[in-house]
């Protein structure tokens, strides 16, 4: 399959969209889950919230690595203390279910709140 122009690896924010479209495989684009990985790496070591908890997720289900579920909450955790809802909600559930954690229920119910929280502050709520 084709691919577009790669992005500049200094963009995080292309470097996340483009990572986004690896994964989905749409268009002049197929699947590619390493490739995604990659990018969603370059743009999480350059601070991308978003790039963090996308990262998390393929080493949660071991899209483009083996799976790594102590790397997952690792990205999960900098990416909630930066605010991320999504984060905050998989580590909550990583730490309910000892996923990559040991399973603790106060620190589930830590993240379980905290994300609460930030659900009732966003705009979109």
């Amino acid at each position: 399959m084709e691919s577009p122009e790669l992005p500049d690896e200094s963009d995080t924010a292309a470097c996340l969209r483009y990572a986004k479209l690896l994964q989905r495989g749409r268009g002049k684009i197929g699947r590619d889950f390493e490739r995604s990985l990659y990018y969603f790496d370059l743009a999480a070591q350059a601070g991308d919230v978003d790039a963090m908890y996308h990262l998390g997720k393929c080493y949660l289900k071991g899209l483009g690595c083996l799976r790594d579920a102590h790397g997952a909450v690792t990205c999960f955790e900098n990416a909630a203390h930066r605010g991320h809802l999504g984060a905050t909600q998989r580590l909550a559930e990583c730490f309910s279910k000892g996923l990559g954690a040991p399973q603790c229920a106060e620190l589930a119910t830590y993240w379980e709140l905290r994300a609460a929280a930030q659900a009732e502050a966003s705009p979109q709520a």
